[in-house]
């Protein structure tokens, strides 16, 4: 079917899609600005929630790395989210001396009602592809994001 289209169809579709992609990435960027103002922080203290509410309790340090920030910056953030009673310092049981910042009940408590119907949206959307398609979006979001984390990277080589 799709195979049949003209050259000029399939610019024409190209041009689309990267529309779309432009307008979703607008879409996520007004949406975490209204978590975040729903939440009473900041995109960078939401972007850490994110991170520790996803991938699980972190280090200060690695939070840096993964949130590309100093040391200190982190510091500050991490004095922000607890002060909100959205994230706890405790010691990481595996390892003596180092800390472990985790999201409180709090946070997870307000986020969750939020996101519910969201998340359940997009499990039914995905419900109605097959698996060939699944594959296909997940491999070409994949290259997206590996996209502009190469983007990213790149920007920050730049004297």
């Amino acid at each position: 079917m799709f195979d049949s289209q003209t050259p000029d169809e399939k610019v024409q579709l190209e041009a689309r899609v990267a529309a779309e992609l432009a307008a979703l990435q607008a879409a996520s960027d007004d949406s975490d600005r209204a978590l975040a103002d729903h939440l009473g922080i900041g995109r960078t203290d939401l972007r850490c929630l994110d991170v520790i509410m996803r991938q699980g309790p972190q280090s200060a340090g690695r939070l840096a790395e993964l949130l590309h920030l100093t040391p200190g910056s982190v510091t500050a953030l991490l004095g922000r989210l607890e002060a909100k009673g959205y994230a706890v310092r405790e010691p990481d049981p595996t390892h003596g001396k180092r800390i472990l910042i985790r999201p409180t009940a709090r946070v997870v408590d307000l986020v969750t009602p939020v996101i519910a119907s969201r998340i359940a949206r997009g499990r039914t959307r995905l419900a109605g592809y097959s698996i060939a398609e699944l594959t296909l979006i997940q491999e070409f979001l994949v290259q997206t994001r590996e996209s502009h984390e190469q983007f990213t990277e790149n920007l920050g080589a730049v004297p």
